[in-house]
């Protein structure tokens, strides 16, 4: 079958959902992910069956900016929040899923660094019911763009580590007719970028792990909305655009 062509309201909605996509649609919050589901009094038992067997193993982390030039050093980068969790197959297939679908609607870009955040807070929670707490560890980088985590059992971890920054301010401009019949499109929104690294690391008994993150093995950027203004619609004096929003 031919698709029809594009009509005022698919330009419109078109177009909605460019602004959408430079984060002027609304984030909503998802439901509980597979990750927290699962019953982890398993996993936990065993991280914590060996952290009291055997010596601990450490995780040192170094964040920093590649330089431009080749005779230049590497810029540290301070602020990243680097949190430990005890691998989860689950978890990481519900990040993948994420990243996955990051470009398949306006939506789903909106909503992924809400999508993440929501996964690794849940699967923490599954982990302090599960008598776990102590095994998630959080910190964030220092002046030098380092960060050690010490006393972690032998085992499978999954690093996540995540930079905010590039606070940006947009105003959208749209017509009267557009405004009236989407009111719920922001006309300005302020937003940051969510820089990701996810690595899978095996930990070794009295052994340390190094890991490096630089901006050339991120794992996903997304964006975060802020604030945003919608445009409030403005009534027709005649009525005629609701009558014609009736029949259609």
């Amino acid at each position: 079958m031919a698709h029809p062509a594009p009509r005022d309201g698919d330009l419109v909605r078109a177009r909605a959902g460019l602004v959408a996509l430079a984060l002027a649609g609304l984030l909503l919050s998802p439901g509980l992910g597979p990750a927290a589901d699962v019953d982890l009094t398993d996993l936990v038992g065993a991280y914590l069956k060996t952290g009291a067997e055997q010596a601990p193993g450490v995780v040192a982390a170094r964040a920093y900016v590649e330089p431009t030039r080749p005779t230049a050093a590497p810029a540290p980068q301070p602020d990243v929040s680097v949190t430990l969790l005890p691998y989860s197959a689950a978890l990481e297939a519900e990040l993948d899923a994420v990243k996955a679908g990051l470009r398949d609607s306006a939506d789903a870009y909106v909503q992924a660094v809400s999508r993440i955040e929501t996964a690794r807070v849940d699967y923490e929670r599954a982990l302090l019911a599960a008598g776990g707490g102590a095994l998630v560890r959080t910190q964030v980088t220092d002046a030098q763009g380092g960060v050690r985590l010490g006393d972690v059992p032998a085992g499978e971890w999954l690093v996540l580590a995540w930079r905010e920054a590039g606070h940006t301010a947009k105003r959208f401009k749209l017509r009267d007719q557009d405004a009236k019949r989407y009111p719920h499109v922001p006309s300005n929104v302020t937003y940051s970028i969510v820089t990701y690294w996810r690595m899978r690391v095996a930990v070794r008994p009295d052994e340390t792990v190094e890991i490096a993150m630089n901006d050339r093995n991120t794992w996903m950027s997304g964006a975060r909305q802020e604030a945003g203004s919608p445009v409030a619609p403005r009534p027709s004096p005649t009525g005629k655009d609701s009558q014609n929003e009736k029949r259609r």
